[in-house]
């Protein structure tokens, strides 16, 4: 495999919009796809413990199985990088589209970051810590569930179309081979609407 120097910020499914300052990788070329692969199927060009910071925007969705892909990762990583993937909210209708494979929520960072990580992982040393979610939520979410008198943390884990997205912070930990126990990330929530995304 050729290695590819130099690159310390990687995009996942960059498509053909992509963030400044990072190396694009998509299956489909474009004019700011520095790199055409599939990485869901092939390892990623960058030698061990040389990338800062992952950003992906809903591309995990559409593969079929991270291990590989979060296994790359952890390879990949310096110990303490960021790694931010934003995907459709598991329960939300953007969630259901077609050509999603994977419908991700708590229960799946749950399993991937400490209650099943070696399973996710392998038994490479390492693992995720879960630090941060942020949550866009439905522009109207907020007014419903003040006129229903139900909570936001209520509503999140037993309603549907709640938030329509949400991106999930991890930090790449190798100073034990895994996770140590429960991890309880910071919420953020923003809304949008009227050309505005109010964060809170």
């Amino acid at each position: 495999m050729r290695v590819i120097e130099g690159v310390t910020r990687v995009e996942l499914g960059c498509g053909s919009k992509k963030r400044d300052g990072f190396f694009g990788i998509d299956i489909a070329p474009s004019p700011v796809v520095d790199l055409v692969q599939d990485f869901e199927k092939t390892p990623l060009p960058f030698a061990d413990n040389s990338i800062d910071y992952v950003y992906s925007s809903h591309a995990f969705e559409h593969i079929d199985s991270p291990q590989g892909v979060l296994r790359e990762l952890v390879r990949v990583c310096k110990p303490g990088a960021t790694i931010e993937i934003w995907t459709p909210y598991g329960k939300s209708d953007d969630g259901m589209l077609f050509g999603h494979h994977i419908f991700y929520s708590e229960a799946s960072f749950k399993h991937i970051c400490f209650e099943y990580d070696r399973f996710y992982l392998g038994e490479a040393n390492g693992f995720f810590s879960w630090f941060k979610t942020h949550y866009n939520l439905h522009p109207t979410i907020l007014r419903d569930l003040d006129r229903m008198n139900v909570s936001l943390d209520c509503a999140l884990r037993h309603m549907f179309n709640v938030a329509m997205e949400w991106g999930v912070f991890l930090r790449v930990e190798k100073s034990a081979a895994r996770a140590q126990g429960p991890q309880y990330p910071q919420r953020v929530y923003s809304v949008a609407g009227r050309g505005a995304t109010v964060e809170f």
